[in-house]
């Protein structure tokens, strides 16, 4: 169930950032000013899921790549030590290099 919510979340967030873009570049209307407190709740529930890593790359995927010419569909992750190329085309592909980095632990309790 989370994979498929988060692959709709993306789709949906892409397509409200294309409509935005072409409402300014076509009509004229920037809708920026509009949508920019619903966006940021959207990512402020994601910010409660995900660590930074994992939200810049979501970020990255939304609002860089529609940008990027020739963009090949890789992304490239390292851990300090090594470099390896992952797949990033799709909400799919997202949502698999973000999962399968490490989540922020929740702790509970008194901080001693």
């Amino acid at each position: 169930m989370e994979k498929k919510l988060f692959i709709e979340s993306i789709l949906l967030l892409r397509e409200i950032e294309d409509r935005k873009d072409f409402m300014e570049s076509e009509l004229g209307v920037d809708m920026t000013v509009y949508e920019e407190k619903f966006l940021q709740v959207i990512e402020n529930l994601f910010r409660m899921n995900y660590n930074k890593e994992q939200m810049d790359l979501i970020q990255y995927y939304l609002y860089k790549i529609p940008f990027v010419d020739d963009y090949d569909g890789k992304v490239d992750l390292s851990d300090g030590k090594n470099i390896i190329t992952v797949d990033f085309e799709t909400p799919e592909d997202v949502y698999n290099v973000v999962s399968s980095l490490k989540k922020p632990e929740k702790k509970f309790g008194r901080k001693e």
